[in-house]
């Protein structure tokens, strides 16, 4: 189910585990892992029945185990699966075990992996990661999520009975749930609803808020890792389980909740967060200066400007944090709650603060949208301009988070560019731009797409990123077919 590259070598130590070490050179865009899915399943939480076959919605039954749901184009699942539920030790269990419990489906295939004897040994590095069960136990909600959604259907519906070599309790039901959830990635079904898939190296590589990869995955799940930077021997693979366009202390909080781990990466470390100042306030007792959270010391916060200095205590920072995040909740998709935030709190933050940038791209995504319907009053050309600086504000940011190989600056490049190229054909149809200037732009145009192509080179033909890289193409095409006309003026 997986495949190294060979420049690549399995180490173990305490601090890391099991991992990835580069034993020479690696070029930006080599392929490092291919690796197929242990499993593929919706969320805990998803309470509409899929297809096991295709993940598909589904609203018929398998005729042969009554048990697993399936789609009007598919007529069988996996085999193992289904003859446990027809004849095997699961027969005697209710057929409405999914339908009353489809949250168990996760953990449902991975009991069932472990049982069949051809897939057993697949399964063995994942549930042979040493999970501390006291760091999660009785928390409030990962812990009572598994607990309530998962571990007690499963306890109370005879699965226990029917899988004795398993030796199931409700600590090793909640470990495998754990497991479940540390190996997994968000995928994407076909429909567009997202899932989660289990890959048993891929996502078990050590964090770091700045990867030296790229994870790809395609139609089918199949994932591909390939370096995202040049990689020396010596140089351990990392890749990454945050938002990138998260600030420091969200990125700490989602890693705290979802791995129980406190990360020390270089962006971690640093105040300004690689120089972005994505978690930067604007000092209230300067004009030009901004405050940062003193990592390693008090936590507050102080003025980098030297003639200044100002403190600003933490619980002030956080309160401001939290109000905005609770009114970027309540803004609920208005363009208006939106731009009104933006317009009171611009003042208080850095103009990289994650929260703005939060702020922009929701604004910038109501404008796509709204161009596409032409469900706004306003002029579209100041639609555009708008959408225009907000996906341009965006850039630089996005560069300097993931730097070498970029899927989130292909993407942003992307958004940019198709606001771009509008507002540009706008512009000249409307005699706003004589002919030199537009060839101009398009020139422009023509290399924000070539870019982004660049970018996303290696990205599976068969996956969402290979789809964009087409419609980037064809957007190439189109701004060359108008350079053409009007560049050779």
């Amino acid at each position: 189910m997986q495949d190294y590259s060979d420049k690549l070598q399995v180490v173990n130590d305490e601090k890391l585990g099991r991992h990835l070490v580069a034993s020479e050179r690696i070029e930006p865009g080599e392929t490092l892992l291919e690796e197929q899915p242990l499993l593929v399943a919706p969320h805990w939480e998803c309470g509409q029945l899929k297809c096991s076959q295709c993940l598909q919605e589904s609203y018929v039954m398998c005729r042969r185990c009554q048990v697993y749901p399936l789609c009007m184009d598919c007529s069988e699942h996996d085999a193992f699966e289904c003859e446990f539920f027809a004849s095997g030790a699961g027969s005697r269990i209710s057929k409405d075990l999914l339908v009353k419990n489809y949250n168990i489906c996760a953990l449902l295939k991975l009991l069932l992996l472990l049982e069949d004897p051809e897939k057993r040994a697949l399964c063995q590095p994942l549930v042979d990661r040493p999970i501390k069960l006291e760091d999660y136990r009785d928390e409030n909600g990962m812990w009572q999520e598994h607990e309530e959604q998962v571990v007690r259907p499963i306890m109370s519906s005879g699965l226990v009975e029917a899988l004795p070599d398993q030796h199931l309790t409700p600590d090793i039901l909640h470990g495998h749930c754990l497991r479940i959830d540390s190996g997994a990635f968000e995928v994407t079904a076909r429909d567009g609803d997202t899932l989660k898939g289990v890959y048993v190296c891929g996502a078990s590589l050590p964090h770091h808020c700045v990867p030296n990869t790229v994870v790809a995955l395609d139609e089918q799940f199949n994932m591909k890792l390939y370096a995202a930077v040049a990689l020396e021997a010596g140089d351990i693979v990392h890749t990454s389980y945050t938002n990138p366009l998260m600030g420091t202390s969200q990125r700490q909080h989602q890693l705290r909740l979802t791995r129980h781990m406190d990360c020390g990466c270089s962006r971690c470390l640093d105040p300004t967060e690689l120089n972005t100042h994505m978690s930067s306030m604007k000092c209230r007792d300067c004009s030009d200066g901004y405050a940062v959270c003193d990592l390693l010391g008090s936590g507050d916060w102080h003025c980098l400007n030297a003639d200044c200095g100002a403190l600003m205590p933490a619980v002030d920072v956080h309160e401001l944090l939290t109000e905005v995040g609770s009114a970027l909740v309540e803004a609920k998709g208005e363009l208006s709650a939106y731009e009104e935030l933006l317009a009171q709190h611009k003042q208080l933050f850095h103009p990289n603060h994650f929260l703005l940038l939060d702020i922009k791209q929701n604004i910038a995504s109501i404008l796509r949208a709204a161009n596409l319907m032409n469900s706004l009053d306003d002029p579209a050309k100041k639609l555009l301009t708008r959408r225009v600086e907000l996906c341009a504000d965006l850039l630089p940011v996005c560069r300097a988070v993931v730097p070498g190989i970029s899927k989130l600056y292909a993407i942003a490049l992307f958004e940019y560019l198709l606001a771009f190229v509008e507002l540009t054909e706008l512009q000249f149809a409307e005699g706003d731009v004589n002919k030199k200037e537009y060839a101009t732009l398009l020139m422009r145009a023509r290399s924000v797409a070539k870019e982004a192509l660049d970018l996303l080179q290696f990205e599976p033909e068969n996956s969402a990123e290979g789809f964009l890289t087409e419609r980037i193409g064809m957007e190439l095409e189109r701004i060359e077919s108008d350079l053409m006309k009007y560049g050779k003026l």
